[in-house]
């Protein structure tokens, strides 16, 4: 064989060599098309229960940590660490309240997590009659489970421990104080029962878990993999919703209007409002991702495989700069922008996500979610 021959031979089988290596590298690059369900599997396994037994923990530390304020009779230090332990409680629920469907919603579990909206401070009204009236009874193991929703969870909680017009929390020793702190030790330990209760749920023997993992013709709630699959697209596409319409579209109509006005927000009180809305976004880009929905961008539109990443991450930077822009500028251009802009992400990947995503993986999201948005 000739030297030209050779090196001919050589450059073809080194060309091969590199055209099989970038296929190869192609094809580990393509997201991994999932069943039905491995995405109900995934979803559960990787994203809903490890959530909820941490959201689980974060009630039990607040629990602890309340009590301990009153315990220490309102130190400084222990209203900082009870604090501490709301706010992380706060962000946990934060990556878990669009999950609406097993557990939390029976027996009004989701509405004594976190009441809201309230646009109308029904939480507040009764949560100072609650205080005026000190029932003794009120303050038992289990008591509050037959209360009002308004004055058991998240929301009841933060008037307790950020409500400027009250001393702080466990501050003095007469009935009044006693009382608040008390209710306030009673309000946390029932957010760790329900919390445990929605885990157990999930988890027991035979519980919500199992039922969605093993649909058919004797399960009362699943037929098969297409309803449990669209159960968990419907919580994307919820989540969406909520932080659309509790945070964006409220503040965006409150500060256009003629004149601008106020607008009550999630966790204001306790300054933890972008907060609330950041795990949302964060815990709904996970959710997507435990799916696998961006494997199912369709062939003819590769600029969705762009879009996708840029909207998520575009989301997360705009909540960041959002609590700033409120306080000092509120109502500027800048402010106005970054709501207009969240509105148009978070109302673009619920269109990608019902209209292209959904229907290219074969998933039947129900009449409603295919009309308007």
């Amino acid at each position: 064989m000739t030297i030209d021959r050779l090196s001919t031979s050589l450059l073809a089988a080194v060309l091969g060599l590199v055209a099989t290596t970038l296929a190869a590298g192609a094809a580990e690059a393509l997201p991994i098309r999932k069943t039905h369900a491995a995405m109900v599997l995934d979803t559960i396994d990787k994203f809903i229960v490890p959530r909820l037994e941490g959201f689980s923990g974060r009630t039990a530390a607040l629990a602890t940590a309340v009590a301990g304020v009153c315990k220490d009779a309102g130190s400084e230090a222990s209203r900082k660490t009870a604090q501490a332990a709301f706010a992380d409680t706060v962000r946990a629920w934060g990556g878990l309240d669009f999950i609406r469907f097993g557990p939390v919603s029976r027996e009004h579990r989701l509405e004594r997590i976190f009441f809201w909206p309230d646009p109308r401070g029904i939480a507040f009204r009764q949560m100072a009659g609650v205080l005026a009236a000190r029932k003794p009874e009120l303050l038992q193991p289990g008591a509050l489970a037959g209360q009002s929703v308004a004055i058991q969870g998240l929301a009841a909680l933060e008037i307790l421990l950020y409500d400027p017009k009250a001393a702080p929390l466990g501050a003095g020793t007469d009935e009044a104080a006693t009382y608040r702190c008390a209710l306030a030790a009673a309000v946390a330990a029932n957010l760790e029962t329900v919390a445990g209760e929605i885990v157990a749920g999930w988890t027991a023997p035979g519980g919500y878990r199992l039922k969605m993992l093993t649909p058919g013709s004797d399960n009362p709630l699943y037929k098969d993999a297409s309803e449990t699959v669209r159960e968990v697209m419907k919580a994307v596409t919820m989540g969406l919703e909520l932080c659309r319409d509790r945070f964006i579209v409220p503040e965006l109509t409150a500060v256009t209007a003629d004149p601008p006005r106020r607008v009550r927000l999630a966790f204001e009180s306790a300054g933890l409002t972008g907060a609330y809305l950041k795990s949302s976004l964060m815990a709904l880009r996970g959710l997507f991702d435990s799916i696998g929905l961006a494997a199912y961008v369709p062939a003819d539109k590769p600029w969705m495989t762009s879009f996708l990443p840029t909207s998520w991450n575009s989301l997360l930077a705009d909540v960041d700069r959002l609590d700033g822009l409120r306080a000092n500028e509120r109502g500027s251009e800048a402010h106005l922008h970054a709501l207009r802009k969240m509105r148009f992400d978070l109302s673009g990947i619920r269109q990608i996500i019902v209209k292209e995503l959904a229907l290219n993986a074969d998933i039947d999201m129900g009449l409603n979610e295919l009309d308007g948005d």
